[in-house]
């Protein structure tokens, strides 16, 4: 199959262009860098809104609002850290944190007094595989 240039037109499934426009930074290595820090803020935020539940206070105080913003932003500190470590560990091309955090989500400890102490539910196959990744040791 040809165009009307006579040309066979080259078939990708991925092909493309990537454009940044500044008026401040010659660099295009510095100029991409700056792009992806942004990137990665953008994500905190919809982290916030989406995730950690921040779309609205519902707050009658301002005591009450700072200590929802402070939970808040320790949630979101554990929320990049998980990122971070997902990354480092190749587990972010099998789940996004969402998703693994609702796969951890049916490990309990059940607590109980006297002779028993503590018990931990069964740990699935992905759970296990998801703890030995993040080097993270279940509770005897």
């Amino acid at each position: 199959m040809s165009n009307v240039y006579g040309l066979t037109p080259l078939r990708f499934s991925y092909a493309g262009f990537y454009v940044l426009l500044t008026n401040d930074i010659k660099d295009p290595v510095e100029a991409l860098q700056v792009y992806r820090n942004k990137d990665s803020v953008e994500k905190c935020f919809d982290d916030l809104k989406n995730q950690l539940d921040m779309k609205r206070l519902r707050v009658h105080s301002s005591p009450a609002m700072d200590g929802r913003l402070f939970v808040q932003f320790i949630a979101l500190i554990y929320m990049s850290a998980l990122r971070k470590k997902m990354k480092e560990t190749g587990l972010i091309d099998k789940y996004t944190v969402q998703e693994l955090l609702l796969e951890m989500e049916t490990l309990t400890q059940v607590r109980y007094s006297g002779k028993y102490g503590q018990i931990l539910t069964e740990i699935t196959k992905p759970q296990r595989l998801i703890m030995e990744r993040l080097k993270v040791s279940a509770p005897t």
